[in-house]
């Protein structure tokens, strides 16, 4: 055979091959489930990190700003214990977005880490129809005994909408309460794997006690602003000390180094960034979706790591799920970000939050003005407002414009194209087929949201 023949075997052979790894790629993307994909590459975390017998603490504090710790940069000392965590313990991601503006389609879209137009849960009336899918069911699936404590009085309808999830779930009356029945729960439960999940209230504005005619700020003077914010950062102060208290328990009790802890919030707060103060459940603003996330596990051998890649609040339960070596399920929308941590090739390149406004309280019998859809890289978001059967659209440069005051959908045509045909595609994506639950409320549960400010 001459140089020339063989020459032409072997262009055809890597033709051939060529054309096999294309076509295994075809079928790889194919089978790699109906999730949308948020520009995210992932190299695989290996088995060294994982850590089945690991105990789980979740802490969220309702309506907290990242910027009001120092551990992101607060000049007030509202938080030396979690500033001290952060810093020498954990990992501390500088852009954690939340799926929603307020508590009751956050805090769902974190358990069943599905974003609320999929999980079909926005409004007060909606609950899981599927109360199996959430992360509590699946951790007690796998030998954990779970648990929920929380301030939040209106959350005592997760018991409904997360039927079955918690073998302990406790309403208290106060920040110091919620921390000493979760230490009685631990003790009781130190000789078994565990999650226990606590919601800290006091950052709430019905808790703060601001008056809701002020909330437009028409009426509001500085000195009025300073003295709640500063009663909102007591309030960080006090669950500041009950996290103190909780790590000295558990490094009493030999459980720290056994056990990944958590610190995130369901969602921010405004304080007067868009005329708007002490409220949230409104825009898809940067003040109200971008909340705090630190993160500790105990199994690696380097401590404090600052992650600025960013991620979504749905990416916290894949990632426990990861850690403790437990199959996540299918409608999982979100990804693990255990990767970020141990310093491998992951990126996220975008996250989406929703929000429904109506006529009135959060219910989905009341008429919706519109609906809001965010896509939100590290630098840039794009704000989508539906009403009427038409949209609106705000392009943020989040680099030169953080409090979100200039729309430049208009000046930057390229930047506005690219994360337009993103979010369009983000929202006709294949979505599982879950039907939603609605349940009337029944008079106690409307009481303790009229408490809360959510009822008039």
């Amino acid at each position: 055979m001459n140089k020339k023949k063989r020459k032409i075997k072997k262009k055809n052979l890597a033709i051939f091959l060529l054309a096999i790894s294309i076509i295994f790629l075809v079928i790889l993307f194919n089978q790699s489930g109906k999730n949308f994909n948020n520009g995210f590459s992932f190299d695989e975390a290996s088995e060294d990190y994982k850590c089945p017998d690991c105990n789980v603490i979740l802490i969220t504090v309702d309506a907290l700003r990242p910027d009001h710790l120092g551990c992101y940069g607060y000049e007030r000392n509202t938080s030396p214990n979690i500033d001290r965590f952060a810093k020498e313990e954990g990992y501390l991601f500088t852009q954690a977005i939340s799926q929603a503006t307020w508590t009751w389609p956050s805090v769902h879209s974190l358990m069943t880490s599905m974003y609320p137009s999929t999980n079909k849960v926005y409004f007060f009336d909606e609950f899981l129809s599927t109360p199996e899918i959430a992360l509590p069911y699946i951790l007690k699936k796998n030998g954990y005994t779970t648990a929920f404590m929380s301030e939040n009085q209106g959350l005592g309808a997760l018991e409904d909408s997360l039927d079955g999830n918690f073998n302990t779930l406790k309403i208290c009356n106060g920040t110091e309460v919620l921390t000493n029945y979760s230490l009685i729960w631990i003790k009781n439960n130190k000789n078994k794997k565990f999650f226990i999940w606590l919601h800290y209230m006091g950052t709430h504005e019905s808790f703060l006690g601001f008056p809701e005619d002020k909330r437009s700020g028409e009426e509001l003077n500085q000195e009025e602003v300073d003295y709640y914010t500063l009663k909102y950062d007591n309030a960080i102060s006090e669950v500041d000390n009950q996290f103190f208290i909780l790590i000295k328990t558990l490094k009493e009790l030999n459980l720290y180094n056994n056990t990944i802890i958590i610190i995130s919030a369901d969602h921010g707060e405004e304080m007067g960034e868009h005329s708007w103060y002490f409220n949230h459940g409104g825009p898809l603003w940067d003040s109200l979706i971008k909340v705090p996330l630190i993160f500790y596990y105990p199994k690696l051998s380097y401590k404090s790591k600052l992650i600025p890649s960013q991620v979504q609040l749905i990416d916290i339960a894949p990632t426990i799920c990861d850690i403790l070596k437990i199959k996540k399920p299918e409608t999982f929308e979100g990804n693990s970000f255990l990767s970020l941590i141990i310093e491998k090739e992951t990126h996220f390149l975008y996250a989406f939050s929703e929000h429904w406004q109506t006529i009135g309280e959060f219910f989905s019998s009341n008429e919706v003005l519109h609906s809001q859809f965010s896509i939100r890289s590290t630098d840039w978001k794009l704000i989508v407002t539906i009403r009427n059967n038409e949209s609106g659209y705000q392009l943020y440069n989040l680099k030169k414009d953080p409090q979100e005051l200039n729309n430049l959908a208009d000046i930057e045509k390229d930047q506005f194209k690219l994360m337009k045909e993103k979010i369009e595609e983000w929202m006709s994506r294949e979505k599982e087929n879950i039907s939603s639950l609605t349940k009337p409320l029944d008079e106690e549960t409307k009481e303790k949201l009229r408490s809360l400010g959510y009822l008039q």
